[in-house]
Order: C-alpha cells, then sequence, then structure tokens
C-alpha cells in the first residue's frame, strides 16, 4: 500500500474561512503531507485560536490499483509502463493513456515514451490503431522532456512503417511545443536539426527542410547563449550532420550555429573557445561553406576578448597536452583575422607569466613552426614589455639561493624568442615586413624590446618599410619613439641622406595614405 500514500494528496484545502492543511505527527507545524490519515489544522477566526482535528477516511477500487498509481506522478507512470510493455497489455495503456492525457502531473518520461512506442510497432494491430496511439503516446510525453536519440529514431521507424502523413500532425504537435523548447542550449536544437535531415529523407518535396528551418528558427529565437553545457559534443554533431548529409545545403544551419556560439562568448570558457576553433577547421576543411570570412573575424575578436579571462594554468594545461594543436590553430586565426586591438590583448595574455609564455612557443614552432611564431612576434609581442601591469613579474623574475633577486629586462619575453630562433628577424612576413618595420611602427613597444630587434639585425634599419615607405627610424619617429629613432641614426648616420634623396621613395601624400590604410 506504499504506493498509496504517493496518489493521495492531502494538500491544504480552505472552506469557510477556515483552513485545513495535511499535519505530520512528527512535526509542530502544517505541512503538505501525502497520505497521511490524519490532520491538524490551525485556523484564527475572529481574533480566537482553535484547533480543528480530522480523521480521513481513504477508500478505492482495487480494480483501479494502475491509474492511483498513475495519479502519484511520473514515477508512478513509468513503473506501469514497464509492467504494459513486459505483459503486452494493451488493454491497460488504454488506461494509462486516459490518465496521462488527463491530469498534467502524470506524464510520460522520455523512456516510457519509446519503450511504448517499440512496443506498439511490434504488435499486429491495424495500421489506423497503431496510428492513434502513437498520437497519444507522444502527445502524453511530458512538457519538461525532450526526445533522446533513441525516441527520435524511434519516431523514424514509426514514421517508416505507418507513413509521415499520418504522423505529420503527431510530429508537428510536439516538436511546436512552447514550453519544451524555450531557454534551452545548441545540443537540444541540434538533436531537432539531425532528426529533420533524417525525416527529410522520407518526405517527398521540401516539407522536411521545413522542420530544419523551424529548429534553426527555434535556436535563433529560445536558446540560451549563456549556457553551452557540451561545446565538444555540439561540435561533433554538427561536423557528423555536414558529413551525413552531403547532400544538402546546411548553410543556414552552419551559420545559425556559428551565430549562436558568437553571441555567447562572453560566458564562454577556453575550451569552449577551443571547441570553436576546431569547427571552424573543420568546415574550412569541407570547402563546401566559402571563406567564413565574417565568422573567422568574429572569432578572432571574440577569442582575444577572452583570453584575459583565462587562467594561467588552464592554458598552459592545453599547451602541452592534447589541445595544443587546436590552441595553435585559434592561434593562427587570430593573427590572421584579427585586428590591433586584439592582437594586444592576445600578447599581453601570452605574457602572463614566463611558464605559459614558454608552453607557448613551444607549441607555436612544433604545430605550426617558424612563419606563424614570426607573425605572433611581429603583432603580439613587440608592442608590449613583461614589466606592463598585466604580466606576472615574480614569474619571470630570476631567483637563485643566497644571491639578489634580479629583477627581469623588458624585452626577456623577445629575447626568449630569438634564442630559440635566431633568424626570425631576418624572414619578411607576406606584406614583405620585417620585425623592426613592427617594432617602429608600434606606439607602444618599448625602448628595451625596439634595441632588441634592431641589435640582432641591424641590416633592417636601413631598409624601407613597405607599408609605408619610411626608414625605421622615421616610422619610429612618427609613432613617438624618439629614443628608438635617435639610436638608429646614432649606429648609421648615412640613413639620413638615403632618406632624402631616394628616388624610390614615395611622395609625402601616398606615404600618409599607406600609414592611415
Amino acid at each position: 500500500m506504499s504506493w498509496l500514500t504517493k496518489a493521495v494528496d492531502f494538500d491544504c484545502v480552505a472552506q469557510d474561512g477556515m483552513m485545513l492543511a495535511a499535519h505530520d505527527e512528527d512535526e509542530d507545524e502544517c505541512v503538505s503531507n501525502w497520505g497521511a490519515c490524519k490532520s491538524e489544522s490551525r485556523t484564527y477566526y475572529d481574533e480566537s485560536k482553535k484547533i480543528y482535528r480530522a480523521t480521513f477516511l481513504v477508500s478505492y477500487d482495487p480494480a483501479f490499483e494502475m491509474e492511483l498509481k498513475c495519479v502519484g506522478g511520473c514515477g508512478g507512470v513509468a513503473e506501469v509502463c514497464e509492467l504494459i510493455v513486459s505483459n503486452r497489455d494493451y488493454a491497460l495503456l488504454d488506461r494509462v493513456l486516459a490518465v496521462v492525457s488527463s491530469k498534467e502531473e502524470s506524464k510520460l518520461d522520455v523512456k516510457s515514451c519509446q519503450i511504448l512506442l517499440q512496443m506498439l510497432l511490434k504488435s499486429r494491430k491495424n495500421a489506423a490503431s497503431r496510428v492513434a496511439l502513437v498520437g497519444k503516446i507522444l502527445g502524453g510525453l511530458s512538457s519538461s522532456e525532450e526526445p533522446d536519440e533513441l525516441l527520435f529514431d524511434t519516431i523514424i521507424v514509426a514514421v517508416d512503417k505507418l507513413g509521415y502523413t499520418e504522423l505529420s500532425d503527431t510530429i508537428g504537435s510536439l516538436l511546436n511545443d512552447a514550453v519544451r523548447k524555450s531557454g534551452k542550449d545548441i545540443c537540444f536544437f541540434l538533436r531537432r536539426m539531425d532528426f529533420a535531415l533524417k525525416l527529410n529523407k522520407r518526405i517527398e518535396g521540401e516539407a522536411g527542410l521545413e522542420y530544419l528551418e523551424a529548429a534553426i528558427n527555434d535556436m535563433s529565437r529560445h536558446g540560451l547563449t549563456h549556457v553551452i553545457l557540451d561545446s565538444a559534443a555540439a561540435v561533433s554533431t554538427i561536423v557528423n550532420m555536414v558529413a551525413t548529409y552531403d547532400d544538402i545545403d546546411l548553410s543556414n544551419m552552419v551559420e545559425a550555429c556559428l551565430d549562436f556560439f558568437h553571441h555567447g562568448t562572453a560566458h564562454q570558457s577556453l575550451q569552449t573557445m577551443l571547441d570553436r576553433a576546431h569547427l571552424l577547421e573543420q568546415l574550412l576543411t569541407t570547402e563546401k561553406f566559402g571563406s567564413l570570412q565574417s565568422s573567422l573575424v568574429e572569432f578572432a575578436a571574440d577569442f582575444t576578448q577572452r583570453a584575459k579571462f583565462f587562467t594561467i594554468q588552464g592554458s598552459k594545461a592545453k599547451l602541452e597536452g592534447e589541445g595544443r594543436h587546436i590552441f595553435v590553430q585559434a592561434t593562427a586565426f587570430v593573427i590572421e583575422f584579427g585586428a590591433q586591438t586584439g592582437w594586444d590583448e592576445f600578447g599581453k595574455y601570452t605574457i602572463k607569466s614566463v611558464d605559459l609564455f614558454s608552453a607557448f612557443v613551444d607549441a607555436v614552432m612544433s604545430v605550426s613552426g617558424l612563419a606563424l611564431l614570426r607573425d605572433v612576434l611581429n603583432k603580439c609581442l613587440l608592442q608590449y614589455s613583461i614589466t606592463d601591469h598585466d604580466t606576472s613579474i615574480h614569474s619571470w623574475t630570476v631567483k637563485k639561493p643566497n644571491e639578489p633577486i634580479i629583477p627581469p629586462t623588458p624585452s626577456l619575453h623577445v629575447q626568449k624568442v630569438l634564442e630559440l630562433c635566431p633568424g626570425i628577424v631576418q624572414t619578411v612576413d607576406k606584406e614583405k615586413r620585417l620585425p623592426l618595420h613592427y617594432a617602429a611602427a608600434s606606439a607602444t613597444a618599448s625602448f628595451d624590446v625596439f634595441m632588441t630587434i634592431f641589435e640582432a639585425n641591424k641590416d633592417a634599419a636601413s631598409i624601407r618599410d613597405p607599408a609605408t615607405g619610411l626608414f625605421p627610424f622615421q616610422l619610429a619617429a612618427s609613432n613617438g619613439n624618439y629614443a628608438a629613432s635617435f639610436s638608429l641614426l646614432l649606429a648609421n648616420p648615412n640613413i639620413v641622406s638615403s632618406a632624402v634623396d631616394d628616388d624610390d621613395a614615395p611622395d609625402v601624400s601616398d606615404r600618409k595614405r599607406k600609414r592611415s590604410s
């Protein structure tokens, strides 16, 4: 009889200004107590305190025992459903579905719905009866429950056996339930998209793709961008769908998913950002979705925006572990599609500590090579010193027992790069610029960083910057780095005459135009 205590609800009952409430004998207060036989009620009536005691007599018909179990809630319904499947009791199924349809608290969970459908699809009932029962079973699914992959696949089997036309209204009602789809994360909607694509193969015309478009629109309208429970699973699902449905144009789906990730940037972890980079890498590999230029630009900005929130230990673990490849790929996206504001943030992030910086440089060299490290040096590292306020100076400080602490030089991070790759200062990037040109063009590069680059390649001082047509000493002066400009002139006074007499130098208006661009 324990099930009965779960089925009978002695909630508060108001009558004639007095309140009758269930009371737990072990407590001194009125509580909601399912199945109690005795109840104590307290009321405040005309300022006089009275206590009313009552005993409830519960009677029931044993023939309706299963219905009473279902009244107890979804747990009771699930228990009865397992009994139905075990005994293949269709009469009891009809009785249970009557309760499910009439009482909101007694709905089917996903597992119950799935096992009932499986049983029904194996039965010898005529098609019309099975169609009607499928509608009742799916209609009885609780609004708080969403079909999992197994249930969706079972619905697909039902469509194969009973026909889409016969089940279209039932499927539409299931997917259009506003309560069910409100405030869900991306994986919820991806399951629906996958279901829609499977359904599309079984429907003539474009009706199947209408389900896909509906799922895409629902994700944009109802999805919670700040809650991505499993970004790796989401990315895997997207990649698998692109590979599986090779004959269908999924551009709208891919664009919507990338937008969904982008709009949730403010709440994303390092792992989610790396999963996004992996998704972009995989999509580019397929060559189905064009250059993805706007999405890559958004990612570059998002990654550098979030970088300051990444922990040093978390980032270091990725760079030294299985996340190394995709971290370097994310870096490549930042360099190719980012802007100076983002590069500045990324540079300050990489030099936060010497351990993080060392792991980062090692990862870039092992995964990508000299070219990417040179671009990182030019765009992200030359602009800042390790003595800047955002850097953990103590981690860069040399500490030896019984010796004075040696403070780091501002350019120690650049020196470490040059020690690893001495020839990096002689290599030009795709714009034919040298590291000295980038150092001279930066208004934030310290004198120490500038001179470290110059001492490593003094010949670069006599090479004009292809982007502006200026010599490094001119470029440094134009950006307010007068000490660096003067030092270059002291090292090579003849460069002044070269700057004046060079017939190949662009005119002033041309230089201004290039610098402004």
